[in-house]
């Protein structure tokens, strides 16, 4: 294994940041990480890849599914409906990287939270190191997310199904969608807190909660620009989706995700733990 991926290892810092440069918009700041940084993300993409194997088997196979509704859909015609359930189906998959092997996305995330703060990380050790030290945690997080969004597929698969007045049915989509959404936005944060914090499941599940809420928009707008980039690729560029996909589409979102996430957790958990730490002393 140590022979197969010692290209992988990035063993020389960088030049690091200049802590008297001023300040730089979040956007040119991502662009020159993701540049800088840009063999680095295909060696992490590829990494990953390769440990989630039979999870992206998975979802390949009912991504397929998912596009063989969709053809239905545009061919046979079909409910606003149906086609709500294809599009909240796909970014489910393709938005956040859920349906994975827990432990590989949090070696996946340390690093690339990493690369997001402009900070060193040994790509092939940090992400063995990470993906052994959370594996508990993370496999358990994996387990509960596959359980809930089966819990809302065929929430909203027998709401539609279910017969009921249009309204009633519509109201009831609409609001197991936005739980969807909910749950969607909590994993811009779990996997960075779980990395980053020593908190139980419960507590990282309630903050991700917390903040999914409170950040609904801006969460919102990061969702779209993934889904953007996943699955709006496949639909058009299929071949093209494919090939990007095992080399740097999956490590571009999660450098996204975390370079957005990462920001609200300094502010609202690190700041504050700080600052409670330095009135602790004080006192």
């Amino acid at each position: 294994m140590g022979n197969l991926f010692s290209f992988l290892n990035y063993n020389k810092p960088g030049p690091g940041v200049d802590k008297d440069e001023p300040e730089k918009p979040r956007i040119i700041l991502f662009f020159q990480i993701y540049i800088r940084r840009f063999w680095d993300l295909i060696k992490v993409n590829m990494l990953f890849i390769f440990f989630n194997i039979p999870a992206l088997l998975l979802v390949y196979s009912l991504f397929g599914l998912s596009y063989n509704t969709l053809q239905r859909f545009l061919i046979e015609g079909g409910t606003l409906f149906s086609f709500i359930a294809f599009v909240g189906f796909s970014a489910m998959f393709l938005c956040v990287p859920v349906i994975t092997t827990g432990p590989a996305q949090a070696g996946f995330t340390y690093v690339l939270r990493n690369f997001s703060r402009q900070e060193h990380a040994f790509i092939l050790s940090d992400f063995k190191e990470h993906t052994g030290k959370n594996f508990k945690q993370a496999f358990l997080i994996s387990i509960i997310d596959f359980v809930i969004l089966i819990f809302l597929i065929v929430d909203i698969y027998v709401s539609i199904k279910s017969g009921m007045n249009s309204i009633i049915v519509a109201l009831l989509v609409c609001f197991i969608s936005l739980v969807l959404l909910l749950f969607l936005m909590m994993h811009l944060y779990i996997y960075p807190m779980l990395v980053t914090f020593n908190l139980s499941l419960k507590h990282i599940y309630k903050n991700a909660l917390i903040f999914s809420i409170v950040k609904f928009f801006p969460n919102l707008v990061i969702l779209f620009v993934c889904f953007m980039l996943s699955t709006i690729l496949f639909l058009v560029l299929p071949v093209l989706a494919f090939v990007l996909f095992p080399l740097i589409t999956v490590s571009t979102i999660g450098l996204i995700t975390n370079f957005y996430a990462f920001p609200t957790l300094e502010k609202y958990m690190i700041n504050r733990e700080n600052s409670i730490d330095e009135s602790n002393k004080e006192v």
